[in-house]
């Protein structure tokens, strides 16, 4: 990886020479001060235009906070398509029960990383690797676990049931829990496990031989970890919760869903989650590690690039999905802009530049393919730690927008289906098009590349529509006429 960010330097020096750089997001210089969401959701976040009917409202990952909020003010939220959400947790009972007399959806949205449920389990000694006396091995080795002592996972799910019958106690029923739970052992390390005696004896014998064996291994554990301590217990204090975490998405040897670094995760069946939860993220990782330094560095590549990056994750889910699952719902996470490059960063890699970010115009559009590839909630996420308050405001004003502009077709969010799956891979800048069909009507997004002016589309079976790219992109709706043919007519 440092080789290719060597390259990226480069490329990014000789761009900054040549003028000014309104590719780049800003970099704070003061520390930011803390953004009071729930005023500022209510000054720039216009209520909708349209009807949200019974679909989840969009949920942010910086909300208005945890305390209980007046009904008047959930329900100005919800007219914005937007819900507060609560932890998983006893002290949130006072907000769900505000939330739920208010006629909202009660979700659950929390995070855990590192060595936690593991580390649940008591004295380290009992679930961390263990090493023989005077063994050289890194320092930080010794705090990981050992992947198959799963007592702090039975720990994690006693929690669980018992926050739930205090919910139930209460009053309260839980809607969804949509869980941003990044642990091990989904980064276990290989090394770290084989070198261990006690950890090693533990795994199967083809994971404790091959590192690639292991990767497969550690990461369908974790799906299996995270099913049946995690999601079986929220179902059953609710058969009808919406329950999914981070990354809990359906991979296949046909399709296989991409990292981001374009790394295909291995091929992964249903698990008890009742959803995927893909990301659809302009990260800097995917740029620093997919962008060619042959490409030209402009605005309109680099937005074809990012646009990319959001539509292949949830793209190759959704054709799993609807092969594999077609119960399932999908809610990605969503965000313009997230740097995490730095958490990747090994000694003697170089320092990172400033990395390009895509525009608010090619997000937004973005955002529609994505209402448009069978999805059914987004969570954003709206961290000012990424680049500053401006940008993480900016997340909930673009995916607000975009939601309410979907909302106009909501008989197809709800009746369609998928009529498209297919991107341009990066470096290529052909037309991107998505759409939902019924019998005998259909909704298409269109945006232009390769200097195309018209896509031709099937739009049913045996029936082909040759519709306009404008530069812009366009809005479409179709139908088909009793006499035979395709009425075309621009939305927008």
């Amino acid at each position: 990886m440092a080789s290719a960010w060597r390259a990226v330097l480069v490329a990014l020096a000789l761009a900054a020479c040549a003028g000014p750089a309104p590719l780049y997001p800003p970099k704070p210089t003061t520390p930011l001060e803390p953004v009071d969401w729930l005023s500022t959701l209510e000054s720039r976040i216009p209520p909708l235009k349209h009807e949200r009917g019974r679909r989840w409202p969009l949920v942010l990952w910086n909300g208005p906070g945890f305390e209980p909020l007046p009904p008047e003010t959930i329900g100005g939220l919800l007219a914005r398509g937007i819900v507060p959400h609560i932890r998983l947790d006893e002290a949130s009972i006072p907000a769900a029960k505000a939330l739920q007399a208010a006629g909202a959806p009660v979700i659950a949205v929390e995070g855990k990383g590192g060595n936690w449920p593991y580390s649940l389990g008591g004295d380290p000694e009992t679930w961390a690797h263990r090493y023989p006396e005077g063994k050289k091995i890194p320092e930080e080795w010794r705090a990981m676990p050992s992947p198959m002592i799963f007592k702090g996972w039975a720990v994690a799910e006693a929690q669980i049931r018992q926050t739930l019958s205090r919910f139930k106690d209460a009053g309260v029923v839980l809607d969804a829990a949509w869980l941003d739970w990044e642990v091990e052992p989904h980064v276990a390390s290989f090394k770290a496990a084989i070198e261990s005696p006690s950890s090693r004896a533990l795994l199967p014998a083809p994971a404790a031989a091959d590192g690639h064996a292991f990767m497969l291994f550690r990461h369908h554990l974790w799906m299996g970890l995270m099913s049946a301590y995690v999601a079986a217990p929220i179902r059953e204090a609710n058969p009808k919760v919406s329950v999914t975490n981070w990354m809990a998405v359906l991979s296949s040897e046909e399709r296989p869903v991409p990292t981001w670094t374009a790394h295909a995760l291995p091929p992964t069946g249903p698990s008890l989650m009742t959803a995927t939860n893909p990301t659809a993220y302009g990260v800097d990782l995917a740029f620093l590690t997919g962008w060619d330094e042959d490409w030209p560095l402009d605005r309109d590549h680099v937005d074809r690039f990012y646009m990319q990056v959001l539509l292949r994750q949830v793209s190759a889910d959704s054709h799993n999905r609807r092969r594999i699952a077609p119960y399932l719902e999908s809610l990605p996470w969503v965000a313009r802009w997230v740097r995490i490059a730095d958490e990747e960063r090994k000694p003697g890699d170089p320092p990172l530049p400033m990395v390009p970010a895509m525009s608010r115009e090619a997000y937004r559009e973005a955002l529609r393919h994505l209402w448009l590839r069978g999805i059914d909630g987004m969570q954003v996420f709206n961290s000012p730690t990424t680049s500053d308050n401006e940008s993480a405001i900016a997340e909930v004003e673009d995916a607000a927008a975009v939601y309410d502009e979907m909302l106009a077709f909501r008989e197809f969010l709800e009746q369609g289906d998928v009529m498209n799956l297919d991107h341009p891979d990066p470096g290529q800048d052909g037309p991107i098009w998505s759409g939902l069909r019924t019998r005998d009507r259909a909704l298409l997004r269109v945006f232009p590349g390769g200097g195309e002016r018209f896509l031709e589309i099937e739009a049913w079976p045996g029936a082909e529509v040759s519709v306009p790219l404008p530069p812009e992109g366009a809005t479409y709706r179709l139908r088909r006429a009793p006499e035979g043919g395709i009425e075309l007519e621009a939305v927008r």
